[in-house]
């Protein structure tokens, strides 16, 4: 079953927020009855299926309607839940409904659908993403805010699954868009760099700057956690918008015939990624700050 949205590394560095418990009951995960819930005005059906073009392997169809039985959304995945936190995550005053599906794969994908009810039922807006989200409330303003590990980074560069550096993305929906509210999260960054620093020897960064190959080239375990760290560090600078440092960290830090290519790579990565939702992600050109 898809697992519940609490990632334990990423929770550690989450500083200003409570995690908003909901519970998840999966509809149509294999199953084979039809489910038809209702909540806060809204009709939620969910219809086993077969996928023909995956050999007939299970899967659900979600129609999702008003009162006055209008579809507001009809789409297909493994599976569905309907998250309610009881939070407006959208500011218009009223509480929203997150309607959650999962793809069925190993370590991937997740679809989040932001539900407006009551008689102007609509949806607010929707993202994927290979990971799953944490869903948050600062503590301090009371306002929902969402913690996401940047699925676009998974395999990255050839690296197995357990060596990917996720970067940590902060999202907040105001109206019907995403705004990236890395400026309130710094202290969680910087949670997340000083760790890898410090888990980081002189030895394992000279490993890495002496690489010759590209990183999944390597056959050395050791090296590739070493390289996972680095770019821990150097995400949690330029995701965290001090790409001056996320610069300086990477040239001390990684040989010196691959960062043009590196470098290039991660700002296609970013680009791609959770950012995609929110605007395009500046490039931060290569020998901007050297």
């Amino acid at each position: 079953m898809p697992r519940l949205a609490v990632v334990a590394g990423l929770m550690a560095h989450i500083l200003c927020g409570s995690a908003i418990v909901a519970a998840e009951k999966w509809e149509c995960w294999k199953g084979s009855h039809k489910v038809i819930r209702n909540l806060s005005g809204i009709r939620f059906t969910f219809t086993p299926t077969k996928d023909k073009d995956a050999m007939d392997w299970p899967g659900c169809h979600i129609i999702v309607q008003d009162a006055a039985n209008r579809v507001i959304l009809a789409e297909d995945d493994a599976a569905f839940t309907v998250l309610d936190t009881g939070l407006d995550w959208n500011g218009d005053g009223k509480p929203d409904l997150i309607l959650k599906a999962y793809s069925g794969g190993a370590h991937c994908c997740w679809t989040f659908y932001f539900i407006s009810p009551g008689p102007s039922a609509r949806l607010i807006a929707k993202f994927e993403n290979q990971r799953d989200a944490d869903f948050l409330q600062d503590e301090k303003t009371g306002k929902p805010y969402l913690a996401i590990e940047d699925g676009a980074f998974d395999y990255f560069d050839g690296l197995c699954h357990a060596c990917t550096p996720f970067p940590v993305v902060y999202l907040r929906i105001e109206g019907n868009r995403f705004v990236d509210v890395h400026s309130e999260h710094l202290e969680g960054y910087e949670g997340i760099a000083q760790d890898n620093r410090k888990a980081l020897t002189v030895e394992n960064i000279e490993q890495v700057v002496s690489m010759k190959t590209n990183p999944c080239e390597t056959h050395s375990p050791a090296v590739r956690e070493s390289v996972r760290k680095v770019l821990l560090i150097v995400f949690a600078y330029l995701y965290s918008g001090r790409e001056v440092q996320a610069r300086r960290e990477f040239q001390a830090m990684w040989p010196p015939f691959d960062q043009d290519r590196m470098w290039n790579l991660i700002q296609k990565q970013r680009r791609e990624g959770i950012l995609r939702y929110v605007q395009n992600a500046p490039d931060i050109p290569f020998a901007a700050h050297q």
